[in-house]
């Protein structure tokens, strides 16, 4: 990959967030690349915001970067089979707006749980590598509300050319308020283990879990099953868990990669320990048979 033009796909589910959203994406677009040979592409999916998203990016992008699912209205249908209509309308005035081509616009009509609006995002994505802002609330889509550092995708870039046989990066993150105000006593550390089973028993033991800006590969991603939408909890965690039984032992970045933005719309959602119990309780259970053949067992200490 030293002579190849890597292309990093960044993906962006909102919902009535746009303010939130237009710094997110200004985060993104200010990133410092040099010297590394990148490219990189921002997709952002609308879950029908109801405060003005939808005007402001079909006032902002070229109709070839805007598309609309088309489907019944509902979460029902598997969204493999919802169909994505092109804009046929150039609503910029005088076919000028304020955001840069590389980025697209997805828009669905209603609200939808996390994993499948990053499924969606995901598949409409050019890049090797997606780079996800991940969170683990549910039904709130808070990917909208994190800001990167402007070293984010050159220092995911970096580790994927020093680490050619891997397909999965972490890193770590700092917590800040609403105003961007950094909370002390807050932030999010990776931790190093020597292997997939030994991190996988860490999660089971409830002693460690994945929440942090993350990289994997695309490969990786068709490979493990996309994000499970039969669940509406963990969702992520529930991927990661799956990255691992693969056998892709992430590569850990001791970088700050983003700012995680807590704010009263998610500080309400909570992850308690019960909770996370009973989510890991699901994730195990759904793959209980190859966790067990790994010798990883659910044990959740206290």
């Amino acid at each position: 990959m030293s002579n190849e033009k890597l292309m990093i796909s960044v993906v962006t589910p909102s919902h009535n967030r746009l303010e939130y959203l237009k710094v997110a994406i200004m985060s993104v677009q200010v990133q410092v690349l040099a010297p590394l040979p990148i490219e990189f592409e921002h997709v952002i999916h609308d879950c029908g915001s109801t405060d003005g998203t939808k005007e402001y990016f079909e006032q902002n992008l070229p109709k070839e970067n805007i598309y609309y699912i088309k489907d019944d209205g509902t979460n029902k249908p598997d969204t493999k089979n919802r169909q994505l209509v092109k804009a046929t309308e150039d609503k910029r005035k005088d076919g000028k707006g304020e955001l840069a081509d590389n980025i697209i616009f997805i828009r669905s009509e209603h609200k939808m749980p996390p994993s499948q609006a990053r499924n969606i995002c995901i598949r409409k994505t050019r890049g090797q590598f997606i780079c996800v802002l991940i969170t683990v609330d549910f039904y709130i889509l808070q990917d909208d509300d994190d800001v990167f550092l402007q070293r984010c995708i050159h220092n995911f870039a970096h580790a994927i050319r020093e680490n050619k046989n891997k397909q999965f990066f972490i890193s770590d993150f700092l917590r800040v308020n609403e105003h961007l105000q950094y909370m002390p006593k807050e932030d999010y550390y990776g931790w190093v283990f020597k292997d997939c089973k030994e991190m996988l028993q860490a999660i089971f033991d409830s002693c460690h879990f994945i929440q942090g800006n993350v990289c994997y590969s695309k490969k990786l991603f068709d490979d493990a099953g996309e994000y499970d939408e039969t669940i509406g909890m963990a969702e992520d965690l529930d991927l990661y868990v799956r990255f691992l039984i693969h056998g892709d032992h992430p590569v850990y970045l001791p970088v700050i990669s983003h700012l995680h933005r807590m704010h009263t719309a998610n500080f309400s959602i909570g992850c308690d320990r019960d909770k996370h119990h009973n989510d890991l309780r699901g994730i195990y259970g759904r793959n209980e048979q190859k966790l067990k053949s790994l010798g990883v067992e659910l044990t959740l200490s206290n």
